[in-house]
């Protein structure tokens, strides 16, 4: 009963934060800054957070962040692509990140063949009646499911699609997907793809295609990870009201756009991870994200 009760707080309840200030909150300050690179010119979509804390937001467009913290507390900047760095809130006004050092004795290229295709994880004629979507105003995550590895799977190892379903009130939305490999342990371990891929996504229930072919992702044999991480910018930020029960009183609340649709029962496949991959929990019964893979040799 617990597990149940976790999953349905964690995926069905909004977890709404309405104007209420703990102790603990009273002392924060809303902090701003912008995120650049070397050249001074603006980093997107950068993913900033308190330390040791699953509280965060993320830079918008032209770079520019702001984030309420105490002034005691250090912040975390993250950029695929880029060097990480943490500072104290007090000293990011402006944060500077510098581009990761290609390693080149570790890149292995393989050209595909590309001669034969399959489709694993095909949701078409399920009943999408469950899904995930973010856990709270505040609240910095990536909800991920794994891909195993089997004999076909093997002879077709390399992603040319991926195929998903959200559900979106919003008509401008940006959602970042995240390519994980796996350590022995079934866990995520490091991104493979070190760049962003960005997922406009529309208003209303739809499908969404996303080309991978470019990235020339090969699946490990430990397997590996997709991950649907929520930008918290403000194209993303859904506005509505809450009336209390008893109808006197309205207060403003907000969510982040969109929910990822899944089944329900499904397998034991979906994971909640922080930004840097590590897992925070798995194992949310039987809740699957819908999720179709193109494969090729």
């Amino acid at each position: 009963m617990k597990r149940i009760g976790l999953l349905t707080f964690l995926i069905f309840n909004m977890n709404l934060v309405i104007g209420q200030v703990t102790r603990g909150e009273a002392e924060r300050n809303e902090v701003k800054g912008v995120v650049v690179d070397e050249n001074n010119k603006p980093i997107p979509y950068v993913n900033i957070w308190v330390e040791n804390e699953n509280v965060g937001t993320t830079s918008e467009e032209d770079g520019t962040f702001s984030l309420s913290v105490s002034e005691t507390k250090k912040i975390c900047f993250s950029a695929l692509g880029y060097e990480a760095k943490i500072l104290l809130a007090t000293n990011v006004k402006s944060v500077v990140l510098y581009p990761k050092a290609l390693e080149l004795n570790e890149v292995v290229i393989e050209k595909r063949k590309g001669t034969q295709e399959i489709v694993i994880g095909d949701f078409s004629g399920i009943k999408l009646n469950s899904g995930v979507t973010n856990t709270g105003q505040d609240n910095v995550h990536v909800w991920a499911k794994k891909i195993e590895t089997s004999a076909i799977v093997k002879a077709h190892p390399f992603i040319k699609t991926i195929e998903f379903v959200t559900q979106s009130r919003l008509k401008n939305v940006l959602l970042r997907i995240r390519i994980f490999k796996e350590n022995n342990n079934g866990l995520p371990l490091e991104d493979l793809v070190e760049e962003d891929i960005l997922v406009p996504i529309k208003k209303g229930q739809k499908n969404n295609l996303v080309d991978l072919i470019k990235y020339n992702i090969k699946i490990p044999e430990e397997g590996l990870v997709i991950g649907f991480e929520y930008l918290k910018l403000e194209q993303n930020k859904f506005e509505f009201d809450i009336t209390s029960k008893d109808n006197k009183q309205t207060q403003k609340a907000y969510r982040y756009e969109p929910s990822i649709k899944g089944f329900f029962p499904g397998g034991e496949t979906l994971l909640i991870l922080n930004h840097d991959g590590s897992p925070r929990s798995k194992g949310y019964g039987n809740v699957e994200i819908a999720l179709k893979i193109k494969l090729s040799n």
